[in-house]
């Protein structure tokens, strides 16, 4: 299936092949397959073009008016010589919605080798280059799995977004009930705190270029994942009327983000997922502290949160595979003792429509409270997957 998301275990391991796993079945090189890899070459692509129509200046996405950008053009490659041992790569040419200081950049989000010791998905060794290991929203940021057309504000003025770092990760996943609950592990020791945001002058933190040992993971458990539908379902499974997840978890980063490493950094995560039939609901809470450059000053500490309430609707006809209405709240305060014009509160609603899988069109409408004048701000946008 030319349209089947490729295998990658630090991303959701719940199946893609029921109605309330994703948007479409687009690519997204943060899907999970639940089996081990096949062995041999798999390439998959994505581009996604959005328009943001704006009346005011939108303080969290930097737009200024009307403005085309490209969301995202990626182009993603897996080797696996045995089932054990493979490579991967995932290039992405990306630009932030807007004008103001964004520009158009090619990355390396993904250069790693992957070891599977007991060639199956329950224990893998990554080294290279890969997003760091820190919460849930890193797993459905891509336009093919995201509901709306940009990312949470707290993953945009709390937490750096999703960045990539060199250095060891660890995933790992345990069998714990009878309801398919299980335990999922994921750890990784990078070189530091590098991504988005870091040359920014608004930014929480400054660049970090000290290279000191940076540790970051999540510890999740899924508490229960039945699927009616789902290849060998029996039992209490075979007997739901519609498929059922929930699942939740816990993550945090300790690091050092100043020249001479003497600054401290953490970050603490909290998620939750309810998976309904074709109704999703997905929240999750970001605490921060950083440290100031400054000899014994305060630490900064922030917070940001939001909440995603999505359904879907397989339908499979012509033209129509699947619709989708979504809501999202959400608010970011990087500094809590602070009042800032970046500490924001966000309503944005959506429409999906996705007519043949591999192409997916957004319709969405965001309202943002902040110091100043509302913001609204009308996107609109179209994506192809291969």
């Amino acid at each position: 299936d030319p349209f089947a998301d490729p295998p990658d275990p630090f991303a959701d391991p719940a199946p893609i092949d029921s109605a309330s796993a994703a948007v479409g079945s687009s690519f997204d090189p943060s899907a999970v397959d639940p089996l081990p890899p096949p062995r041999g070459l798999e390439i998959h692509g994505r581009i996604n073009g959005t328009v943001a129509f704006s009346r005011e200046e939108d303080t969290v996405e930097q737009l200024k008016h009307t403005s085309f950008g490209l969301s995202a053009a990626d182009l993603y490659a897996a080797y696996y010589p045995t089932r054990w041992f493979g490579a991967l790569a995932e290039l992405e040419l990306e630009q932030d919605l807007g004008d103001g200081d964004r520009f158009l950049a090619l990355e390396v989000d993904l250069l790693a080798v992957e070891l599977r010791p007991f060639s199956n998905d329950r224990l893998l060794l990554r080294l290279g280059h890969q997003p760091v290991t820190f919460g849930l929203e890193r797993r459905f940021y891509a336009p093919p799995r995201n509901e709306l057309a940009n990312r949470p504000a707290a993953f945009r003025r709390v937490y750096p977004g999703t960045y990539s770092d060199t250095g060891a990760f660890l995933w790992a996943r345990q069998s714990t009930g009878f309801l398919r609950s299980e335990l999922e592990l994921e750890l990784s020791l990078t070189r530091g705190l590098t991504g988005p945001d870091r040359d920014d002058k608004r930014a929480v933190f400054s660049k970090d270029n000290n290279s000191a040992a940076q540790w970051a993971g999540r510890l999740g458990w899924t508490v229960v994942d039945l699927d009616p539908t789902r290849r060998g379902a029996q039992g209490i499974e075979a007997a739901l009327p519609t498929s059922l997840r929930f699942a939740f978890g816990a993550s945090f980063l300790n690091g050092e983000y100043d020249r001479d490493a003497r600054r401290r950094v953490r970050f603490y995560g909290f998620d939750a997922e309810l998976r309904l039939g074709g109704l999703l609901v997905r929240g999750e809470l970001v605490v921060s502290e950083v440290e100031s450059e400054v000899p014994d000053a305060r630490t900064r500490r922030g917070t940001g949160t939001y909440v995603l309430a999505a359904y879907h609707w397989r339908l499979e006809e012509f033209l129509v595979d699947e619709l989708y209405v979504a809501f999202r709240y959400g608010r970011a305060d990087r500094d809590q003792r602070v009042s800032e014009t970046l500490d924001v509160e966000r309503y944005h609603v959506g429409l999906g429509w996705v007519p043949h899988p591999g192409f997916l069109a957004k319709v969405g409408y965001e309202w943002t409270k902040g110091r100043g004048d509302p913001g609204r701000v009308v996107y609109l946008e179209l994506g192809f997957s291969f």
